[in-house]
């Protein structure tokens, strides 16, 4: 069998497909769709990162930046405070996907981890802002496999480490691949609606932080 087959298989095994160059859910083609065409609002905010780049931490930063509201922040579940635009999964009640996302009040605040170029036309245009976060591939490697294990999957798939890194190097994992998901983003760096963060540069001013309070 060859290797490509084998990528295929593997693929459908585990719900994933490649959507225009990208590795996405299965079910979430649809919405992907759906996501280029959508529209945008001005006050928008999406969180944007590769898988295990420090998004859960962006978005509980920007969430509080946004609404000093600590007491939704630690008695609400983060996905839905924050839901993620292209992940509609029936069997988890957070996970509601585009429809849900039109339907909130400004100003929304929405996670992704799809490429720049599958982003809604008119938040590309300008209209609505990006966070966009990087991290050393070497720990985001190690962190997914982590969340592999954390979640279960580990077992299911056959996984280990190297299997892991390998399927991020080859470009066979969830939002590959890496290097032109990290580009896309680089590439729009200086456009007036894209802020451009480092993982390790927003732990280092958050320990900074706590050091001089």
């Amino acid at each position: 069998m060859s290797q490509e087959v084998e990528e295929e298989e593997r693929l459908q095994k585990f719900g994933l497909r490649i959507y225009k160059g990208v590795v996405t859910f299965k079910d979430a083609n649809h919405q992907v769709d759906e996501i280029e065409e959508m529209e945008t609002r001005d006050d928008d905010i999406w969180v944007c990162t590769f898988p295990r780049s420090g998004t859960t931490l962006t978005q509980e930063m920007v969430y509080l930046v946004q609404t000093l509201d600590f007491e939704t922040a630690n008695t609400v579940h983060l996905d839905s405070r924050f839901p993620q635009a292209e992940l509609h999964d029936e069997r988890f009640p957070y996970f509601k996907g585009l429809r849900d996302i039109e339907q909130r009040k400004s100003p929304r605040m929405i996670k992704s981890h799809l490429h720049y170029s599958l982003l809604p036309k008119q938040l590309k245009e300008g209209k609505g802002r990006i966070i966009y976060v990087c991290r050393n591939p070497k720990d985001v490697i190690i962190s997914y496999f982590r969340w592999i294990e954390w979640v279960g999957f580990a077992g299911e798939r056959d996984n280990t480490l190297d299997k892991c890194l390998n399927n991020i190097v080859n470009g066979t994992e969830y939002a590959c691949p890496w290097p032109r998901h990290l580009l896309e983003y680089w590439e729009r760096r200086n456009d007036k609606n894209v802020l451009f963060l480092r993982f390790e540069d927003i732990v280092a001013v958050i320990r900074f932080a706590f050091f001089i309070i």
